[in-house]
């Protein structure tokens, strides 16, 4: 069986590839870039999550019960089993959207930028995991991220893509007595949550806590929170964002801070819409992936009221934008820092990290067992 990666910029047709691809080929299979879209949420745990597509065909339990165990190794989700689907870390709901796509063995399987948000470790396990495959495999994506693993694998790429271009450096002011924003003893919680009225089991005990833990993030810099898929990055920011109104928060997934109607509403002021060449007419929900992020980190970056955040909170930014995105995103990243202000940064992807360094000061906040997380979210 063959896998081929089709890789090109926002616009250039990749997802209506996909689409045209798995509407005319019977028995095809497709991953969308939304993960959350793959996963019912109607159901208690994650392991009732990779029966359903199984049930809706008709599957015998014994054979049900094989493919869940096969998959669940294949992308490490044996300690998930049991999880609700709606306490998992953004990484976590990645691998179990891929696992409700595999599970049901088709010829052909279509990805649309599934190793988006995934740490190096889960990205190299996937790849395994389709080289694997007895399907044939079309993964499509602004990053070429297969042939950093397998440089020998079929490639194809759909329109010009862009040059990358950094900002200039920002002048360093993280020395002295006032470099640094400290911020003691921040401790975040995920809880399990209430259960639904069409829900009859009952809710799960799990939670997840992390910290205490204490940052100090520089002025006028990065601090870059590593760690892998489930460590802990966006619990704690949102830990961080509860303790300063200072602070803003670009979550994720962009989607989930459109709350507005017009462009022009979510992101009043007009010479950031200009900046990133938004149209203020257009509805937030109707916008490519990259102006979508991009109004995201406007509308955050300026709190809708012409003053500016102290600290930017940016978790995963890097989603979604091909290298046209990337250059205006870290325009965006190099005119807060200027203006003195910082970024605390959760981001998988090592390049992006290192066109960070190529204009900004960076700083490192290992998360993992010694950072007081406790528990498996992010």
């Amino acid at each position: 069986m063959a896998i081929k990666q089709l890789v090109g910029p926002s616009g250039s047709g990749l997802t209506k590839y996909l689409t045209d691809l798995y509407e005319n080929t019977p028995g095809a299979v497709m991953l969308t870039s939304n993960p959350r879209a793959h996963i019912t949420y109607l159901r208690t745990t994650v392991e009732e999550e990779l029966a359903f597509g199984l049930e809706q065909r008709g599957v015998a339990l014994d054979e049900m019960r094989q493919r869940i165990e096969r998959i669940a190794g294949a992308l490490d989700l044996q300690d998930l089993l049991d999880r609700a689907p709606n306490q998992l870390s953004g990484g976590q709901t990645r691998r179990v959207a891929l696992g409700t796509v595999l599970i049901l063995d088709a010829p052909l399987v279509l990805l649309d930028d599934p190793f988006a948000g995934l740490d190096p470790a889960s990205r190299q396990q996937l790849a395994d995991v389709l080289h694997n495959l007895d399907a044939d495999v079309v993964v499509a994506g602004h990053h070429a991220w297969l042939s950093d693993i397998d440089p020998d694998v079929n490639t194809e790429l759909l329109g010009e893509e862009a040059l990358l271009q950094l900002p200039e450096k920002v002048p360093s002011s993280h020395h002295g007595d006032d470099s640094h924003l400290y911020f003691p003893d921040l401790v975040g919680s995920q809880g399990a949550g209430k259960r639904r009225w069409w829900q009859f089991r009952k809710s799960q005990a799990n939670r997840f806590e992390i910290g205490p833990v204490s940052l100090s993030i520089p002025r006028g810099g990065v601090l870059w929170l590593r760690g892998a898929n489930g460590a802990g990055k966006s619990t704690l920011m949102k830990a961080l964002v509860e303790r300063d109104k200072r602070i803003g928060l670009m979550l994720q997934d962009p989607i989930d801070q459109v709350i507005d109607s017009r462009v022009d509403q979510m992101v009043p002021d007009a010479q950031l819409r200009s900046q990133f060449d938004l149209n203020s007419e257009e509805h937030p929900e109707d916008l490519s992936q990259r102006a979508l992020r991009l109004a995201q980190f406007a509308s955050v970056i300026g709190a809708g009221n012409g003053e500016h955040v102290d600290v930017l909170c940016a978790d995963e930014p890097d989603v979604g934008l091909d290298i046209a995105g990337r250059t205006m995103l870290h325009e965006g990243f190099a005119s807060h820092l200027h203006r003195g202000g910082s970024i605390v940064l959760a981001c998988h992807d090592e390049n992006f990290i290192e066109e960070v360094r190529g204009y900004a000061h960076v700083e490192i906040f290992q998360l993992g067992t010694g950072s007081g997380s406790k528990g498996s979210s992010s």
